[in-house]
């Protein structure tokens, strides 16, 4: 797997933006205020931004190559994408004010544990760059989609929600793949 085409595709999968919308419709929440998806984008940007700069010293650390990595983090994306296509997504208080913009919609929605495994294994193949454009375009459609969207479409988005957990479970087994190719 390689080129700018699949990373922008396992990054949107792993974000999931249809998961994080049908969550916030899930709660209640009929409106997210523009300034709430930024201070979201922002927030999960930044925390993707600081793993993809990381990714070297992370798998250094444990001792991995990318290719060992690339199987783990395949396991990690099949599984959530396993839970979005069984369990529909993911059910989580959101509550008035600005931190709800940071917990849970940047952190875990936005930036959930499969993104960061798809950061950390795109950085390491495909490099930095890459990986950044691909995660700010990523991150910052999700944001607008959440304040565009937010209230509407209710049963149409946890549909597509479970529709990009088959095509991340799709793309995790080809990392999969990849990964013991390459071993």
């Amino acid at each position: 797997m390689s080129g700018i085409d699949i990373t922008l595709l396992l990054i949107f999968a792993s974000v999931n933006p249809f998961a994080v919308l049908a969550t916030v419709n899930k709660s209640g929440c009929s409106s997210l205020q523009p300034k709430n998806a930024a201070l979201a984008f922002i927030a999960a940007g930044a925390l993707l931004l600081a793993t993809t700069f990381a990714t070297d010293g992370f798998l250094d650390a444990l001792q991995l190559q990318p290719e060992t990595f690339r199987i783990s983090a395949g396991i990690v994306m099949a599984v959530t994408g396993g839970a979005f296509m069984f369990f529909g997504p993911f059910s989580y208080p959101i509550g008035e004010g600005w931190w709800r913009a940071l917990f849970p919609i940047g952190f875990p929605l936005l930036a959930s544990p499969a993104v960061f495994t798809a950061v950390l294994t795109r950085s390491a193949d495909a490099g930095e760059g890459q990986t950044i454009l691909a995660l700010v375009i990523v991150v910052a459609v999700a944001a607008f989609v959440l304040s565009a969207l937010a209230g509407r479409f209710v049963y149409i988005v946890s549909a597509l929600a479970r529709l990009m957990g088959a095509l991340l479970v799709f793309l995790a087994v080809g990392l999969i793949t990849d990964g013991i190719h390459a071993i």
